[in-house]
């Protein structure tokens, strides 16, 4: 018996090294990443090969645009949407997190994510869209190390340059050529609230076709009444 446990509790430890020192990788990978894309851009993202391997989307030539060329009144309507408190806190938002565990705990499947632009730029860099425990608890870490290592406005400019806007098209910059044939700084008022309000299913839903969406139609109408 006492071998048996001596056993047992050898492979237990072998088993925790092993967690800990796949950890430890994965946080020395994305802390690498985190700074190399404090200063460049990343040249794909795990979003982009998903969307064209799993489902064949091709990938628009993308062109970046630096934050301070996206017009403040684009900027404020992102925030206001997506995450009001996103320069002050710290990648999450507890509220929004609690709300969601008890809405996917009734609907007995994760809907909701309760997500910050924090969050959301964790998935768009580094993880996938798959709704599942895992995926968060690496959203999670992958959150924390870019809040400890790029600042706001970087997090702010790879958002806009990376977040998906339709089948293949990455980036405000990408998405207003594609969709207005003009450069994100030069769009209106009411084209940059039409791009905001389809970030929720950029993949169904165009700018044009907007209306047909109940909550691009409420995020159309948020922007309007406090813009």
């Amino acid at each position: 018996m006492p071998h048996r446990k001596k056993k047992r509790r050898s492979i237990l430890n072998r088993i925790l090294r092993t967690i800990i020192l796949i950890h430890l990788w994965f946080w020395g990978i994305v802390a690498a990443l985190c700074i190399l894309y404090s200063f460049m851009n990343p040249p794909v993202t795990p979003l982009m090969i998903q969307r064209y391997i799993i489902k064949g989307y091709p990938i628009y030539k993308r062109e970046n645009i630096a934050l301070e060329r996206i017009p403040q009144g684009t900027q404020d309507m992102l925030i206001a949407l997506e995450d009001a408190n996103f320069y002050s806190h710290f990648g999450f938002e507890w509220s929004m997190i609690k709300q969601a565990y008890h809405k996917n705990k009734a609907a007995d499947k994760i809907r909701f994510g309760g997500s910050t632009l924090s969050n959301q730029l964790a998935r768009t860099l580094f993880l996938t869209t798959d709704r599942n425990y895992l995926r968060k608890y690496l959203e999670v870490q992958v959150t924390l190390i870019m809040e400890v290592i790029m600042t706001k406005p970087r997090m702010l400019e790879l958002y806009f340059n990376y977040a998906e806007w339709g089948k293949g098209i990455y980036g405000i910059q990408t998405a207003a050529m594609a969709y207005y044939d003009t450069g994100a700084d030069k769009l209106s008022k009411d084209q940059s609230m039409r791009l905001l309000s389809i970030l929720t299913n950029p993949l169904q839903y165009t700018p044009h076709s907007y209306a047909k969406s109940a909550s691009a139609r409420q995020r159309m109408q948020f922007l309007r009444r406090y813009f």
